[in-house]
């Protein structure tokens, strides 16, 4: 590998408009002067965000040049050969892209800037407002602009390197307002899919998610009660769309005594022909009891109350004597809803957990009845399977051993079974020692090998927060307790790395739509809303746990240990 040299490119000449100055001339005129101005370029000097801004301001200044000018170029040497990729980003798209492989960074920079302004086709104003990406791929050294520097760029997101209680407590604020903003306005229920490429949602309104997004809302008033010792009444913001969701929540069960289905809860509903999905999945009711439970705590209205009840009588229909679940009711060929048999770990944990908050809520014993042979259904699994769980759906993965964990620990509560309370103590370890511990890797540092999605990493640390809170922490530094805290803490930077956030929002059509929200993983940036809805659970759940200071940081290589001379 070869050291190249600098090479300065002819005379620093801007253009401008016989009128006046561009609206392009004028942001690059706006650029720190005193990145070109400097002459020191040693590698051990310059730190990575440096390179970063002299590497946006080149390609910048490259953009507003005339045909084939030249552009003064001063960056640190990189060793050969070289593969640059320079993209354009407007609106959320993607509409300029090139490369280039010359052998000299200012050349390749050049011509790979110049290549992808002719394809975007973009005029000078219009360019003024889009986004550069800049990637050294033969590097693994890329960068997005952003408020005329370059931010790190890994694996096509921005990483976040660093977090404290104060960015919990930002994150808690922008993605309340999300979930705020995906509330329907007239109906009140919640899509599942934001569409942030394209700034859309799907055209459905889904009843777990709306329960997940009262259940959520409902901790952060919670919060928000406590930490300013006012009643139930105050916090306005949060109660109109909290009970205009509940409204929704309600209109979804479905009510018909003597027949298949009373007492659950519909999937979804269509927006354009407005009909009910005669759908009907153990997950959605016991996500909804979870919510109902919590209306009832906080207005004391029986009509969440009895809601709660009928939707438990039903998950008593769709449970086998051996404490198996049934899945879910959904029409057959003839239009008559019959059951799908296939297992799942994930909902069997779910109908638990349902089950023994409902008994809790009611002390009807039918509910913990009920629970018992679940739970013993759960740990004669466990015994034969071990703790890392999968069912007829899924292979074994992390979210339905953390379902697993949760609802043994949700009846143990009820039960006082303290067998079943320490098996679930016993499997949170075993889930602990697969987290990834990779901090040269801030991409897959602190995620699990079978959980890639912002929803699975949010569930987990949803999990181990309610682990945290409610297993067996009364000493938090005690070993387990602090494994489980940074367990969480290692979650929270990644849930953070998967937020839409203005230096990230360079593929949202509408950054401000999408600001708050947690994108699915570094390709699909769409948003679902229960990823949103379980971090903030557990940054809400966690956040005044944590210790002051700085909680984690995971610097990146100084730019002279990447690239040597």
């Amino acid at each position: 590998m070869i050291a190249l040299a600098l090479v300065l490119v002819g005379c620093r000449l801007e253009p401008r408009e016989p009128d006046g100055t561009s609206a392009q001339a004028s942001r690059v005129e706006n650029l720190d002067s005193d990145v070109f101005d400097s002459d020191v370029l040693d590698n051990d000097v310059l730190d990575n965000a440096g390179v970063r801004k002299r590497v946006i301001t080149f390609v910048r200044r490259v953009s507003a040049s005339a045909g084939n000018q030249d552009v003064a170029c001063n960056l640190p040497p990189m060793t050969a050969p070289l593969h640059v990729v320079v993209s354009v980003y407007s609106a959320g798209k993607l509409v300029g892209l090139a490369r280039s492989t010359r052998d000299e960074p200012c050349a390749a920079l050049t011509e790979a800037t110049r290549a992808a302004v002719d394809t975007s086709g973009l005029p000078s104003a219009r360019l003024a407002h889009a986004r550069f990406v800049v990637d050294f791929t033969s590097h693994e050294f890329a960068m997005v602009e952003f408020a005329g520097k370059g931010v790190e760029l890994v694996k096509g997101q921005v990483p976040v390197r660093a977090l404290d209680k104060a960015a919990i407590n930002r994150h808690i604020d922008e993605s309340t307002a999300y979930l705020l903003r995906m509330i329907d306005p007239q109906l009140g229920g919640v899509h599942k899919y934001y569409h942030a490429p394209t700034d859309r949602f799907d055209d459905r309104l889904h009843t777990i998610y709306t329960a997940s997004t009262i259940y959520t809302l409902l901790a952060i008033h919670r919060r928000n009660l406590q930490q300013t010792g006012r009643s139930a009444n105050h916090d306005e913001r949060l109660r109109e769309p909290i009970e205009r969701a509940a409204k929704f929540l309600l209109s979804m069960q479905r009510i018909a005594p003597g027949q298949s289905g009373h007492g659950a809860f519909h999937y979804s509903v269509g927006l354009r022909q407005g009909e009910r999905e005669p759908l009907f999945v153990v997950g959605t009711t016991s996500k909804s009891i979870f919510a109902l439970i919590e209306l009832h705590a906080l207005t004391k209205d029986r009509r969440y109350l009895d809601a709660a009840r009928l939707a438990g009588d039903w998950l008593l229909t769709m449970q086998h004597p051996d404490g198996s679940v049934t899945a879910k009711l959904q029409p057959d060929d003839d239009g008559q809803l019959s059951a799908t048999e296939q297992e799942s770990t994930l909902y069997t944990g779910q109908v638990l957990s349902a089950l023994s908050r409902l008994y809790a809520a009611t002390a009807d014993p039918r509910y913990l009845e009920a629970a018992s042979r679940t739970a013993g259904n759960l740990t004669a699994k466990q015994a034969r399977s071990g703790c890392y769980v999968g069912d007829e759906y899924r292979s074994p993965n992390p979210v339905s051993s953390s379902w697993l964990i949760l609802a043994l620990l949700d009846f143990a509560k009820v039960s006082d079974d303290s067998t079943i309370h320490e098996t679930a103590l016993a499997c949170a370890d075993e889930l602990l020692d697969r987290q990834i511990s990779a901090p040269e890797d801030v991409d897959r540092h602190g995620r699990w090998a079978g959980s890639l999605s912002s929803s699975g990493n949010g569930w987990l640390a949803e999990v181990l927060s309610i682990l945290y809170l409610d297993g067996d922490c009364k000493d938090r530094e005690s070993d387990r307790c602090t494994r489980i805290r940074d367990a969480v803490v290692r979650l929270f930077r990644i849930s953070m790395q998967y937020t839409y956030t203005p230096e990230n929002a360079f593929v949202a059509k509408n950054p401000d739509m999408a600001r708050g929200g947690l994108f699915w993983n570094n390709r699909d940036r769409d948003v679902r809303t229960d990823s949103v809805c379980h971090a903030l659970n557990a940054y809400v759940f966690m956040v005044d746990q944590l210790p002051d200071g700085l909680l984690l940081e995971l610097p990146e290589p100084r730019f002279a240990q990447i690239h040597p001379r």
